[in-house]
């Protein structure tokens, strides 16, 4: 996509057209008098933007997990650890950065990082050295941590209240995909790598994806640099007292009920989907054993096998985000996201009852996905309307705090359900009593 988007001179159509074209066909067919300027094929190159953010992500984690099973060195747990820090560290800092400067020219910054630290990370691997590659991960978890409140705060500038429904859900489910593809891609590209050049190549088979990964952020870059740039809305100066303003950011949130109430909801998301993703681990890792601990082949054959059940789980996200941005396209909804809490509970009852691998299973597991990301759009789309416009990275950053102490909790709680000896389908029973809760608060506090 970041491809097409960045260079169409093959069918006559210059670079620096495609966005003019992109708003003509808008405005022609779509757009009312009210929204004959809005930049839409700024939108979608800030979409290309995202997505080629998400996809590097996910792909150089499981890149690096590969590489670790293939050494048979743990780095899932170092990993997500290393991806939620940044957010706990430096969250009063990114949103104030996103606040007070330019989001565009943030954006583009950290743009040009990504491709700067994705050449690190594949240096590391092409040299065999393992803390490089490792350091420039860390790197990426920061740089994703300042990307997101420029990126969310962009939206709004761009599209308006009227359509950030829309925009909003768009900008989720495309994340949602280039994550899956990312996981499954760096999955099935160091297995079939290692197959291809044999089990001793394993530095290698992580070393080339990484380097195609880099290659994708520097089209990325210059794709960035079409996107307009707006006047920041906030004047407060830096103080290093920024570096802990964690609860005053926090209370910032809580105090007005529109913004609680929604980060409630969008919470609950994260941390539901958190635990799914290990319960699926799981159903996955008891119904296909590895009988060798010590073939990493067949441990990563067994991981990417697991990760197609994510196929189902964000193919359901995907469909159910589009089509909730569909029906939030002028107006915020909500509505639709208190038939969405209720489709989850819905969901995650019948997969405590379906025997797993059945059509019914795969059925249950594609409608949570539909049903919970079908929940998010709306909300995200009130968090980030209702904050203020000088204090928007302040309000997205806070929520991402939120989010990131609850994906902890959501793997904690998981663990501690699996050390209990519940089986899978008890926990989806106990998840969907959760999702009965939270949708029922949601239809009382969400107007």
């Amino acid at each position: 996509m970041c491809i097409l988007l960045t260079n169409f001179s093959f069918v006559g159509i210059h670079t620096s057209s495609l966005p003019k074209l992109l708003d003509w066909v808008y405005n022609s067919a779509m757009a009312t008098p009210q929204e004959k300027n809005i930049p839409w094929g700024s939108f979608w190159s800030l979409v290309a933007i995202q997505c080629m953010n998400s996809l590097n992500e996910k792909g150089v984690q499981f890149l690096l997990i590969g590489l670790g099973i293939w050494m048979a060195t743990a780095l899932q747990y170092p990993l997500s650890i290393l991806i939620i820090v940044p957010f706990v560290l430096f969250s009063p800092l990114a949103g104030w950065l996103s606040d007070r400067y330019c989001k565009t020219r943030l954006l583009q910054a950290m743009v040009l990082l990504q491709v700067l630290v994705l050449a690190v990370m594949a240096l590391g691997m092409w040299t065999h050295q393992l803390w490089l590659a490792l350091l420039g991960f860390a790197v990426f978890s920061v740089q994703a941590m300042f990307f997101s409140p420029a990126k969310k705060g962009l939206v709004k500038d761009m599209v308006g209240t009227a359509n950030i429904g829309f925009a909003s859900g768009i900008l989720e489910i495309t994340s949602m995909l280039a994550l899956l593809v990312g996981q499954i891609g760096a999955l099935c590209a160091i297995y079939t790598l290692l197959k291809l050049w044999g089990r001793s190549s394993g530095w290698e088979a992580a070393a080339l994806p990484c380097t195609c990964c880099m290659a994708g952020a520097v089209i990325v870059f210059l794709l960035s640099l079409r996107i307009p740039r707006y006047e920041p809305q906030s004047t407060r100066p830096f103080r290093w007292s920024l570096l802990w303003e964690h609860f005053s950011q926090l209370k910032m949130l809580w105090d007005r009920p529109v913004l609680r109430n929604s980060e409630v909801g969008i919470g609950y998301f994260w941390f539901i989907a958190g635990i799914m993703m290990l319960i699926v681990l799981q159903m996955a890792a008891e119904e296909n054993p590895v009988a060798d601990s010590g073939d990493f082949m067949n441990i990563l054959g067994q991981q990417r096998d697991s990760a197609m059940l994510f196929a189902w789980l964000s193919g359901g996200a995907i469909l159910g985000g589009l089509t909730a941005s569909v029906i939030c396209a002028k107006r915020i909804r909500t509505w639709v996201a208190k038939v969405g809490g209720f489709g989850m509970c819905i969901a995650c009852a019948s997969m405590a009852f379906l025997p797993y691998g059945s059509a019914g299973f795969f059925a249950a597991l594609f409608l949570s996905g539909y049903m919970a990301s079908g929940y998010l759009v709306p909300l995200n789309a009130l968090l980030q309307d209702k904050a203020d416009d000088d204090k928007r990275g302040d309000v997205i950053a806070a929520g991402n705090l939120v989010d990131c102490f609850l994906g902890i909790m959501s793997v904690v709680l998981q663990g501690g359900m699996k050390l209990a000896g519940l089986s899978p389908q008890w926990q989806c029973g106990l998840l969907a009593a959760c999702s009965a809760l939270v949708a029922i608060f949601i239809c009382r506090q969400v107007k």
